[in-house]
């Protein structure tokens, strides 16, 4: 599939980031910190050099989104390709997603 037919069946807009974040894979007892390149209200890009994970493989996911601000919750891998993972949030709390739209909000209202 074209990069480009990809972009045109995402929900949300998605903001470029520069955002640390850590992940947990509960299937093989992993923690990778790494750092998000993009962000929308449904999901994120996280840059790992050749990832060995699985489509639909669930991970724990935790980042700051400012000042005192933890946003931590699931999500789904939903795509892998050679320079990271595409996540799908599956279960954040309405703190985190608030959190998160707001993040979106203010990137894209930036450029």
């Amino acid at each position: 599939m074209a990069d480009e037919d990809h972009d045109e069946r995402r929900r949300s807009p998605r903001a470029q980031v520069d955002l640390q974040v850590g992940l947990r894979f509960e299937s093989v007892q992993q923690f990778l910190s790494a750092y998000a390149g993009d962000i929308s209200e449904t999901g994120m890009f996280v840059r790992v050099d050749n990832p060995q994970h699985e489509v639909g493989q669930l991970v724990t996911l935790r980042f700051e989104a400012g000042k005192e601000r933890i946003v931590q919750g699931t999500a789904r891998i939903a795509r892998v390709i050679e320079t990271g993972i595409g996540l799908e949030f599956v279960e954040l709390d309405e703190t985190g997603r608030k959190l998160v739209e707001m993040i979106v909000r203010i990137k894209l209202a930036a450029g």
